[in-house]
């Protein structure tokens, strides 16, 4: 396991692994990830997140601006060249946080929403 670190938190100090993924004390749901993002020094945010709030979590790591702008993923040691701001969270949820949307007619699983939505236009619409 990699190193812990302590992090202060309104004057408490928590520990926690820096490899919370393959932690098996550490308690996950696929609903829920903990941020990986590198907030400086290689140290993990720590944050126990929603994957619905991703998005909008990430914001506060600085994704944010045009959807031009380029910007390096700082999560957990990536090392994928920068993208566009735009394309950020889908990278988070394909490549780290491995989200899946499920069909809920035959539970087929997508790595995007886009996808899915293709996949039920095509294999469940049925014409009149």
């Amino acid at each position: 396991m990699a190193s812990d670190y302590s992090l202060p938190v309104q004057a408490q100090t928590f520990v926690f692994a820096t490899d919370l993924h393959n932690d098996p004390t550490v308690h996950t749901s696929p609903d829920h990830t903990f941020c990986l993002w590198d907030i400086g020094g290689g140290i993990p945010c720590g944050a126990y997140i929603s994957v619905l709030d991703l998005s909008k979590h990430v914001r506060m790591h600085g994704v944010k601006g045009s959807g031009n702008l380029e910007i390096q993923c700082a999560w957990d040691g990536c090392t994928r060249a920068p993208m566009k701001r735009e394309s950020v969270v889908r990278h988070l949820e394909e490549v780290h946080v491995k989200v899946k949307y499920l069909c809920s007619q035959c539970w087929a699983p997508f790595s995007r929403k886009y996808t899915l939505g293709s996949h039920i236009l095509k294999a469940h619409s049925h014409a009149s």
